[in-house]
């Protein structure tokens, strides 16, 4: 949310279409554009106070549109957006992956890409996310949003930086109160570019949207303005326009899983395992059985060593702990690093690069994400298949080099 005419973002919050009956009569100044259904999402020029924005809307499955404006800046004119979801009870599209618990979702995976051009543009590239105490596909309760290329201010004060990593970004948090729209925002924006800058003329942000709502249980489910038994009504992904004369592309695509539903595989039980990597066959491995901190941990096929054996305990919020057997340290994302990080062994200390997400594949496998950015994936390097090709962590791809399977020893 811009804090550019804030007492106007609740017309993006009310002004859902023209074709949405009653709800758009509640913000009678509203200007609603025109939207296209692509299967189970849909992309909508979203116009606030009566600005004009031409559109065009693309071909293919997933949302995608180009759009065009002439605004002085100042404003915020509008937020054309890629959705799937409920935006205040309108939904196009008809699909019903949600409203979804957050407690529920195992990973709610995110690709948008854009690119723009013109002059004096300004505003904000952003993920948008309403939701609700209830699953009632109603006004929302809170706002959740997660912005990429910008040059804009978000509502609020700044209370986090480099909170998290995620997609090639690292994340400061702003929060405030929408008082206009009657609900709390939270806003990850990548860190010290609030109000510098210019708009980018293209780029993409994909995403494990739970990545974020983790660290938001964490660190703020104590405020009572959040927690994960929250419903996710709806994910948009757009431009907050806030002025310039110029023209942007977007294109968008959003899908969630559930433990239910990930592909064959539960719960992993506490216990001491061989972790089987599905690419190779061979075995996750701490490198010629040192024990010390930063030790290299490689693949090898497996031979009984306890280099090669890992305890694993579930700490609940589908996070685990995964300590070498031998070494008694923690398996251990070095640095908190993004795509390309080192997997090593370290002390335990309860850090979230410590902390790993399983999420099921098919046929027994899992993804293993750190739980700070579960944009990534534990990883055996190039897709090797040699004795001791590094493991690291790499943004998720869904190959068989990032599935993993947990076997008895």
């Amino acid at each position: 949310m811009s804090r550019f005419a804030i007492s106007n973002r609740v017309v993006r919050a009310m002004a859902i279409s023209a074709f949405a009956g009653a709800a758009a009569a509640l913000v009678p100044s509203a200007k609603a554009g025109p939207s296209q259904v692509y299967g189970s999402q849909f992309a909508w020029v979203n116009n606030f106070i009566n600005s004009t924005i031409n559109s065009s809307f693309g071909t293919g499955s997933t949302p995608n549109m180009t759009f065009w404006y002439n605004f002085p800046s100042g404003n915020l004119y509008g937020y054309p957006a890629c959705i799937r979801g409920w935006h205040y009870g309108w939904n196009p599209a008809n699909d019903n992956l949600f409203p979804m618990q957050l407690s529920a979702a195992t990973s709610i995976p995110c690709s948008f890409s854009y690119s723009s051009g013109g002059s004096n543009m300004s505003g904000d590239f952003a993920y948008d996310m309403f939701l609700r105490w209830d699953n009632a596909k109603s006004t929302p309760q809170l706002e959740v949003m997660v912005w990429a290329g910008n040059n804009s201010w978000p509502i609020g004060t700044q209370t986090g930086t480099n909170v998290l990593s995620a997609g090639g970004y690292t994340f400061d948090l702003w929060e405030g109160m929408n008082t206009a729209a009657g609900y709390y925002v939270y806003t990850f924006i990548p860190h010290g570019t609030a109000g510098v800058g210019s708009l980018p003329t293209s780029g993409s942000l994909n995403v494990d949207m739970k990545t974020f709502y983790n660290w938001l249980q964490a660190n703020r489910s104590g405020s009572g303005r959040f927690s994960n038994s929250m419903y996710l009504d709806v994910i948009e992904a757009g431009l907050e326009i806030t002025g310039g004369n110029g023209w942007d592309w977007i294109g968008a695509n959003f899908n969630a899983t559930t433990g239910s539903s990930g592909g064959g595989g539960g719960a992993v039980a506490n216990g001491t395992y061989r972790i089987v990597c599905r690419n190779g066959g061979q075995a996750l491995d701490v490198y010629q059985k040192n024990t010390a901190n930063g030790t290299n941990v490689d693949q090898w096929p497996y031979n009984g060593g306890t280099n090669q054996q890992w305890q694993v305990t579930n700490l609940g919020n589908g996070a685990y702990k995964i300590i070498g057997v031998q070494s008694g340290r923690s398996l251990d994302a070095y640095g908190y690093g993004g795509s390309g990080a080192n997997a090593d062994i370290w002390d335990y200390s309860g850090g979230t690069n410590q902390q790993w997400i399983l999420t099921p594949t098919s046929g027994g496998y899992y993804r293993i994400s750190p739980s700070y950015n579960q944009g990534l994936a534990l990883d055996v390097v190039g897709a090797s298949t040699s004795n001791g090709a590094n493991v690291d962590l790499y943004n998720w791809n869904g190959g068989n080099n990032q599935q993993w399977s947990f076997q008895a020893p």
